[in-house]
């Protein structure tokens, strides 16, 4: 009797090491404490057991009884005050919590749509450095150093020779330096002017760059290169036109113009009345950047174009507001 007291006791302890929810523990309660349970009819029994053992017998039942209560006891506390208790408070069919997934912000979509569209026309898509030097941002893009642009008000300059770009055509000498004509390239980026914040204007900002250089180039190629992009981002009602300005870096230098969405060239106060949009600056490339680009001017020559992503984007979900796009607001990110 005195061993399978000790036997019964250390297999319950086992079992009841392994219990791990309040189920499994009742059934071995059951199993041994019940009134059909092991341990109950094995002590029923000292009855049976003679009159000199018996009171051994009957101590070691008792205490026997006492630590597998006790144990018990333990195993049901931890569960109570566990994980699987509190999970047995819940109730199942509750629909879970919908986690919210970030996105990409709208000046990013906007950007690789107008990447999609160059890259189907066969256009290389680079990015480039933020810091720049003036040889790159000025100097050999004919920029003088009287020239307005290195106006220490219009440029953030981290030392004397290293500045936040301007725009991104440093990236095309740079992109020059390892490539021959012919070259087709769109160069993506941000930019940084020392510029009053308003609602259309912003010392940061995004501008996609192009540069064609072939033999042959004319302002026709680009001119129906221009209204390729456009009607394939807004529409083929779309039409373009060009005037005259003047940039250094390009010879002839152009405005290109885009009649206004809002309304179809009839006049509005978005396009002040006058039926289009500017939308950027163009021009055939300038025969002394060639020269700077090791291209022989004689032999070829291209043309450039640069405009504002946030622009377009702007334009394109009816955003009255450059500065939305810079605050972080997840009112208006999330509309995207």
């Amino acid at each position: 009797m005195q061993e399978r007291l000790i036997q019964i006791k250390e297999r319950i302890l086992a079992e009841l090491g392994q219990v791990i929810d309040l189920e499994v523990l009742k059934e071995i309660e059951i199993k041994y404490l019940g009134r059909k349970g092991e341990l109950s009819l094995l002590l029923r029994g000292i009855r049976e057991v003679s009159q000199d053992e018996r009171p051994l017998i009957g101590k070691l039942a008792n205490e026997v009884r006492s630590q597998v209560v006790s144990a018990i006891a333990a195993v049901r506390q931890r569960l109570d005050s566990g994980p699987a208790a509190k999970l047995s408070l819940l109730d199942i069919t509750w629909p879970g919590r919908v986690r919210e997934l970030g996105h990409l912000h709208p000046l990013t979509v906007f950007q690789r749509r107008i990447e999609d569209i160059f890259l189907s026309m066969g256009f290389e898509v680079l990015d480039g450095p933020e810091v720049e030097t003036p040889k790159y941002n000025f100097d050999l893009l004919n920029i003088p150093k009287d020239h307005p642009a290195r106006d220490a008000w219009d440029t953030f300059y981290v030392e004397k020779n290293l500045l936040l770009r301007t725009h991104t055509s440093p990236m095309q000498l740079r992109a020059m330096e390892s490539r021959k004509p012919p070259v087709r390239l769109l160069i993506p980026g941000r930019t940084f002017r020392h510029e009053a914040t308003d609602a259309s204007h912003d010392s940061t900002f995004y501008q996609y760059e192009g540069l064609v250089i072939d033999k042959c180039i004319s302002v026709a190629n680009l001119l129906e290169t221009l209204q390729s992009f456009f009607r394939t981002l807004f529409g083929h009602k779309v039409n373009i036109k060009a005037r005259g300005s003047f940039f250094p870096f390009t010879e002839p230098s152009l405005e290109i113009a885009m009649s206004c969405l809002i309304c179809g060239g009839t006049g509005c106060s978005v396009c002040k009345r006058t039926g289009w949009l500017e939308m950027l600056g163009a021009g055939l490339v300038h025969p002394q950047v060639l020269k700077n680009m090791k291209v022989d001017p004689d032999e070829y020559s291209g043309f450039a174009f640069g405009g504002g992503i946030d622009r377009l984007m702007m334009l394109y979900h009816g955003i009255n507001d450059i500065r939305l796009s810079f605050g972080g607001d997840l009112r208006f990110l999330e509309q995207f």
